[in-house]
């Protein structure tokens, strides 16, 4: 069950949606060797195909989905649009005469056709047919337009569409809501076998053909809920056929034509609930419908509450309360009409429309341009979420084509894998949630991924896009901390005029020496830094004084890290302390790495030992203990973490290491000098 991919300019073999992957041309998937078989999809990107497709594929034994994206929800970089098959040029002119079908197949069954337009001018000879399918079945059509541009008159035998059933079969055709736009002698032609056949026509529009819309030869087939306008000759003609398998028309709506309804004999087909409105000949050789009606007015809108300045209602719309609406039977009837609005009243009405204003329907969405904003976020924030705008509702993780990318400042794209998440739980990277359909139509959260914010960037860009029904959304983060750089900082503060800080409640006031006024300021600051800087150390070493905090062993601040590596930091047997002191921001966590040595500096083997460190504070209280890991035994290294018991609370501390091997083998090292400072 392959995947496959069409779209113009592609150069590759049809595996991927990208230019380079996807085939180039609508022939590529039908020509032999292309890999395309029963089960597969194949997507057609919006765009005009100029060709004449000729279908060589091994038969399938399964239905192969061909479908026109023309939402274009499988291409990136593609915009919505048509699909077109086409014998015209793409500026719509300049076509040869059709001689050879724009598409045709013998024998290749189980395809399904799926928003496309055929679109070609046939010369009118025998034969030369829009789109032909010899001795096939299982072939359908859904939301298809046939065009027929070339003009034909009633001497021609070509028809927009001719199949045929293989032989002895049956052919199981369906067509739904497809549009047949003719000036062709024959729209449709379609023959079997005069046996059982599910060949079946659902909300369809058959208008403007010269001499027959439908023609049925030997096929048993059912005609449900279709329109057949200004068929100036016969709207369905049934050609030939069993009386053991006899066609149904009903819920159809039959206007303007010069015969509705005309077979060779009365039973092969049965006709009812169906509306005869302007026609020349209602039936022939058909018996009535017992709930057919050839009584009252259209009441068709062709636009008119629009140029009125009413809720428009689609061309060939029946108007508000129109005979048409709520008169067919619910029996084998589709639960909906062409645009998928379920039927108005409490059965379908006759023809391939409802009563609806377009006003109260929900239209495809068709978004603004793609939405864009810019905020600002700290460089190398992390676990970070932002909320974009994509205009669309019920979108999440897995919708097919919604893609995610971000990028830093002058460097390649980079995926963000979406991960579906729910509007209440923790960030993940890629997490995506819709935040409320209801209330906040259009809102999602994205999880930003860490990387995305990383320092050393200006900015990122953040891009999501590709579903359907939105043009997606684009947002700029600024990667700033909102705050003065410190050169900036510096200047403020240095170049600040003395004049506005010599009041008592000011910084100035506050270190003023006298009462004196000098250049502006209560007292003269030229001795503030002889008086601080020649200051007596001991006089400010307790806690709660400034010094405590200026200890000349902490002068050069540490900045806060997951692991503190003092290695190997040395803790001696003989009592006098660490070779180095060990620097700790207030409220940090830490990984110490220790070393037990013995006098020489040889390391103390800790293989099978217990290893504890002990934290006392300057008053020789215990505060904490916590047990070593060893990271090297055999030379005594190891490693604790210490955590906010001790440094929550700033000041000096000490730790003594104990080695325990056995009741009476302990030994106990250091102690090791730590400062804990509030910077």
């Amino acid at each position: 069950m392959a995947i496959y991919y069409v779209r113009p300019g592609g150069t590759g073999n049809g595996t991927g949606p990208a230019a380079n992957q996807a085939w180039g041309t609508f022939q590529a998937p039908f020509t032999s060797g292309s890999g395309v078989t029963g089960g597969d999809t194949v997507y057609i990107a919006p765009g005009h195909y100029n060709e004449k497709i000729t279908v060589t594929i091994t038969n399938p034994t399964s239905t192969v989905n061909i479908i026109g994206d023309v939402n274009a929800s499988q291409f990136s970089g593609l915009t919505a649009g048509l699909v077109r098959l086409s014998t015209f040029a793409s500026a719509g002119n300049a076509a040869a005469s059709l001689t050879v079908p724009v598409l045709s197949a013998t024998t290749k069954d189980y395809l399904s056709f799926t928003s496309i337009i055929f679109e070609g001018n046939p010369t009118g000879a025998a034969g030369n047919n829009l789109v032909r399918f010899v001795t096939s079945k299982n072939i359908s059509f859904t939301k298809c337009l046939f065009v027929n541009e070339g003009w034909a008159n009633a001497t021609t035998e070509a028809a927009i569409l001719n199949m045929s059933a293989p032989a002895s079969g049956a052919a199981n055709h369906t067509f739904t809501k497809c549009v047949f736009a003719m000036a062709a002698r024959t729209g449709l032609d379609i023959s079997g076998n005069n046996v059982a056949d599910t060949t079946s026509f659902t909300d369809c529009l058959f208008q403007g053909a010269i001499v027959e819309a439908l023609t049925l030869r030997s096929i048993q087939s059912r005609i449900q809920n279709c329109t057949f306008v200004d068929n100036s000759g016969l709207a369905v003609r049934i050609a030939s056929g069993s009386a053991s398998f006899p066609s149904t028309i009903t819920n159809c709506l039959f206007l303007s034509n010069g015969t509705g309804i005309t077979s060779t004999a009365t039973n092969l087909q049965n006709e009812d609930y169906n509306r005869f409105i302007s026609c020349s000949t209602n039936r022939s050789t058909v018996n009535t419908g017992t709930n057919s009606s050839s009584l009252g007015a259209s009441r068709l809108d062709y636009d008119y509450s629009r140029i009125v300045g009413l809720n428009p209602i689609d061309f060939y719309g029946p108007q508000q309360n129109s005979p048409n609406a709520g008169f067919g039977t619910a029996t084998n009837a589709p639960a909906n009409d062409v645009m998928s609005v379920t039927w108005t009243g409490a059965t379908p009405d006759a023809g391939f429309q409802t009563y609806s204003t377009v006003a109260t329907l929900s239209p495809t969405y068709n978004p603004t341009e793609r939405n864009a904003s810019t905020i600002t976020i700290a460089p190398g924030s992390t676990s970070q979420s932002i909320e974009l705008y994509l205009g669309a509702t019920g979108l999440t993780a897995s919708t097919s084509g919604l893609s995610a990318r971000y990028n830093r400042t002058r460097t390649a794209s980079v995926s963000i894998p979406l991960v579906a998440r729910t509007i209440a739980q923790a960030w993940t990277a890629g997490g995506f949630a819709e935040v409320d359909a209801t209330n906040m139509p259009g809102i999602y959260r994205l999880d930003l991924p860490d990387a995305a914010l990383a320092s050393g960037a200006d900015d990122v860009t953040i891009v999501v896009r590709g579903a359907s029904g939105t043009n997606g959304a684009v947002m700029t983060v600024k990667l700033s901390s909102g705050g003065l750089t410190s050169a900036q900082t510096a200047s403020a503060v240095w170049g600040a005029s003395v004049a506005g800080y010599s009041g008592g409640s000011t910084f100035g006031g506050v270190v003023t020496e006298t009462s004196s006024v000098v250049n502006g300021i209560e007292g003269e600051v030229q001795d503030v830094p002889s008086n601080v800087w020649e200051e007596l150390r001991a006089n400010h070493t307790t806690s709660g004084t400034f010094g405590q905090y200026v200890n000349a062993e902490l002068v050069t601040p540490v900045t806060s890290a997951a692991l503190v590596r003092m290695g190997p930091f040395e803790v001696r047997a003989d009592g006098l302390g660490a070779s180095d002191p060990l620097d700790i921001q207030k409220g940090a966590q830490h990984g110490i790495d220790i070393q037990c040595v013995d006098n020489n500096g040889a390391g103390i083997d800790i293989t099978s030992a217990t290893v504890t460190a002990k934290v006392y504070n300057s008053g020789a209280t215990l505060v904490d203990t916590y047990s070593c890991t060893a990271t090297y035994a055999a030379d005594g290294r190891a490693q604790f973490t210490i955590d906010t018991t001790v440094t929550n609370t700033p000041g000096t501390y000490t730790a003594t290491i104990t080695r325990t091997t056995g009741a009476s083998d302990t030994q106990i090292f250091g102690p090791l000098r730590i400062y804990v400072r509030d910077i």
